[in-house]
């Protein structure tokens, strides 16, 4: 972790890969943030490996808008993979809030001044997330199976209220604001386990997985229908092709962090009563030698980490998430 201290006010974190057609709306809605005078903010803006000339687009749009007062600084990753990217600028962040904002998101103009409140009120929040509008090209319909499947999309509403949704698991990326000293000691202490995947790393769902590390820590999840921005959404990735692909993504990236969300219900901070703790006791032995297939198995083997600890060995990443969850 760094030793510098943070300062009092906002980083928006922009992380773009081959973004420039995207970037000059994105652009103009930071530009149009409507923040209180006491509160200082900043832009850092990540180009992950891009080949369309991103950084020279968002810097000359930046100048249209002759925004004082606010840096608007630019760095490069090579790596690819979102999650690279936004390190590379979390590390950079001068100001201990920071609002993620994806290059095709255009934020409401009280956006920062809104999720700023939230945060100041409240210590125990560790992340806040709000409602967002699907933009199509050319304003094109959505397809019909689109309502459907709008969650992957990080479209509606996240709740039907305003509240703690920690229950949840997950805020949304996309306008998500949180603590910047939370999420570098979060992965100070554990490296993402999205990385460590032997066939390939998984370089999506990198929120969620912040997210339940807040949960972990005993951070609320808080939705606030008051937050709201925009989502443009290309004709691309409105085919049934682009769709089936990202909840493909999902799907791999489910089988680890479903280790997060066993950790949470079994793990030390569990709500179970002595009731259900006697009952699970008794029959996941008897689930786990009965398992109907291997990521059956794996996840009862999980559960009887924590139940048996003295019998059942955890695997090297469970081993990894107790550790975390140790270390408060």
């Amino acid at each position: 972790m760094r030793n510098n201290e943070l300062e009092r006010g906002v980083t928006i974190i922009l992380c773009t890969y081959n973004g420039a057609q995207r970037l000059p709306e994105t652009i103009a809605h930071l530009a149009a943030q409507v923040v209180s005078h006491n509160i200082k903010w900043e832009v850092i803006f990540i180009d992950n490996a891009s080949s369309d000339n991103s950084t020279a687009v968002a810097l000359a749009e930046w100048e249209k808008h002759k925004v004082e007062g606010v840096d608007f600084k630019t760095v490069a990753e090579s790596t690819p993979g979102k999650l690279f990217a936004f390190q590379k600028g979390i590390n950079l962040a001068k100001y201990e809030y920071f609002v993620i904002c994806d290059d095709d998101n255009w934020l409401n103009p009280d956006y920062l001044n809104i999720a700023f409140g939230i945060l100041e009120k409240d210590p125990d929040i560790g992340a806040v997330g709000g409602q967002t509008i699907a933009v199509t090209e050319d304003n094109a319909p959505l397809p019909d199976w689109f309502e459907t499947f709008k969650e992957g999309y990080a479209v509606g509403r996240q709740a039907a209220k305003t509240g703690d949704i920690s229950s949840r698991g997950h805020l949304w990326g996309a306008g998500l604001t949180s603590r910047t000293s939370l999420y570098l000691e979060a992965y100070q202490e554990l490296p993402s386990i999205l990385l460590t995947s032997k066939d390939q790393k998984i370089l999506s769902t990198e929120d969620t997985e912040y997210c339940l590390r807040l949960v972990l820590k005993g951070y609320q999840l808080y939705y606030d229908s008051r937050l709201r921005l925009k989502h443009f959404i290309p004709k691309a990735r409105l085919t049934l092709a682009y769709k089936d692909g990202l909840y493909k993504n999902f799907a791999n990236a489910h089988s680890l962090l479903e280790r997060y969300y066993l950790s949470i219900k079994f793990g030390r901070n569990n709500k179970l009563n002595i009731a259900d703790k006697i009952r699970l006791t008794v029959v996941t032995p008897f689930r786990f030698a009965f398992a109907s297939s291997k990521e059956k198995r794996t996840k009862q083997r999980v559960i009887l980490s924590y139940l048996l600890p003295s019998m059942f060995k955890a695997d090297p990443i469970t081993a990894k998430i107790k550790t975390f969850i140790m270390n408060d």
